[in-house]
């Protein structure tokens, strides 16, 4: 076989190739770009709940000179003990009560006019503290004792009732499964009138979770949890990409 025979028969052997791989990778581009060819659309649902749980916190501060430190210590203990008292003949269990370990935060010597030294002077030393419970009117009536824990000589520094909703974990599921086949009803809504028509659920995105009171509109990009009504509304999205047929 001369040279040129060689030659040609390499150059078609090459052509060949060339086109049969070609075509493969066309062909792979088509079928890829069909399996990934669909409609993306938002879907929401929003749920109505009722807290269940009831969060009353407060605290209270007593001063203490570097003199008699050990004795205001004594004296937030005895306060503590007067507040379960009080707070257990109201309805609500000790279990229900919690103390958070006390804050001694130091008080620096001021100068005049501007500015502290480094010398310590007294002490703030504070005392936290929670009451929860289901039973969300016990929580609220113990809220409105405001004076009578005054008349213990209990001064709280601050008073706060929070509501939550604890069965959210379980909410969860039927709240994306709701939220999808509203992405669903959607799509269908977008191709309606078109040829085309909508497939299987290609790929799936939950959004973050909103709990907010009724009719509020302030959403987060992280999601919110208020916290300041015991009626909340819960809004969930799935962000769902369906085929097209």
């Amino acid at each position: 076989m001369d040279k040129n025979r060689v030659l040609i028969l390499v150059t078609a052997i090459i052509v060949g190739l060339a086109i049969i791989v070609g075509l493969w990778i066309h062909g792979y581009e088509i079928a890829e770009s069909r399996s990934v060819s669909g409609l993306t659309v938002t879907g929401s649902v929003k749920k109505l709940v009722e807290a269940d749980l009831a969060k009353w916190s407060s605290s209270f501060t007593l001063r203490a000179n570097t003199g008699n430190l050990k004795t205001v210590l004594e004296q937030v203990e005895f306060n503590t003990d007067k507040l379960k008292n009080f707070i257990t003949k109201t309805g609500l269990l000790e279990k229900d009560i919690i103390f958070l370990p006390v804050q001694t935060n130091p008080i620096y010597e001021q100068l005049p006019g501007y500015g502290y030294t480094q010398d310590i002077v007294g002490y703030n030393v504070v005392k936290e503290f929670y009451v929860q419970n289901n039973d969300l009117a016990k929580v609220e009536a113990l809220s409105a004792q405001y004076k009578n824990i005054i008349d213990l000589g209990i001064i709280p520094d601050y008073q706060r009732t929070e509501y939550f909703y604890t069965k959210l974990n379980e909410l969860r599921p039927t709240l994306f499964a709701e939220a999808t086949k509203d992405a669903k009803n959607r799509a269908e809504a977008m191709a309606r009138g078109t040829s085309a028509k909508v497939g299987a659920l290609v790929s799936a995105k939950t959004g973050v979770i909103q709990i907010l009171p009724p009719n509020s509109l302030d959403i987060a990009d992280y999601g919110a949890y208020d916290l300041s009504t015991k009626e909340k509304e819960i809004t969930a999205t799935v962000t769902a990409t369906f085929e097209l047929k």
